[in-house]
């Protein structure tokens, strides 16, 4: 999907309403304090999706694949390290109050390395809030589609081809290394103990665990 800056500004200033709105449900989800220790598993490159918005007063790591002079997120306490989720050996257990990770668990297609980022988010978090696409989204977030995501593979790529949704036409590789949709007992097994809740808009899950209210 091209980036959001080239949207038109509606758009621009819907999507920045939709990432407010889902930073404040996120935080409603888990115990927080001044001063925190919160790991963004999957950080991107600025902070839109979480750190623009968070306490200036928690110390926030973030960890990604990409190089670090792309990083350009504005928390005051921000800092970065280019590791794989699949390996957090970096961090000692339970160092984080809290594990954020937003739209980033659908993207690891690989089943052994998902088991692995699971098991890593749960190692290193007292709580976490993971967010991922709705399964059974009603317009699936990446791919603007009703019911994308719950669509059999073979109809997905079709439908890709067919339409070009997000540009993708001739990226079907990309595509199929890419994405992946898990269900609501997929996340459940994978996070023992934890909890999901369907955020307002239905297109996305959050998934929580450790001591939350």
């Amino acid at each position: 999907m091209g980036h959001t800056d080239t949207f038109p500004k509606p758009f621009r200033a819907a999507l920045k309403w939709r990432r407010d709105w889902r930073f404040r449900k996120i935080i409603s989800l888990v115990r927080t304090r001044p001063q925190m220790c919160v790991l963004d598993i999957g950080c991107g490159t600025d902070g839109r999706s979480f750190s623009d918005q968070a306490d200036s007063t928690w110390q926030i790591t973030g960890v990604d694949v990409h190089e670090p002079g792309l990083i350009s997120h504005s928390h005051p306490k921000f800092s970065y390290r280019r590791l794989s989720a699949v390996d957090l050996s970096a961090f000692a257990d339970l160092s984080f109050d809290l594990v954020i990770s937003v739209g980033m668990l659908e993207h690891i297609t690989d089943e052994r390395d998902f088991r692995s980022v699971c098991r890593e988010i749960l190692r290193v978090s007292r709580q976490y809030v993971v967010v991922v696409p709705f399964k059974w989204a009603w317009i699936e977030p990446h791919y603007a589609f009703p019911f994308f995501g719950a669509l059999p593979h073979s109809l997905q790529v079709w439908l890709i081809r067919r339409f070009n949704l997000s540009g993708h036409k001739s990226r079907i590789d990309y595509f199929v290394n890419n994405f992946r949709w898990r269900s609501n007992s997929d996340y459940l097994k994978a996070f023992p103990g934890s909890r999901i809740h369907l955020l307002p808009l239905g297109d996305t899950i959050a998934i929580v665990g450790g001591s939350v209210p």
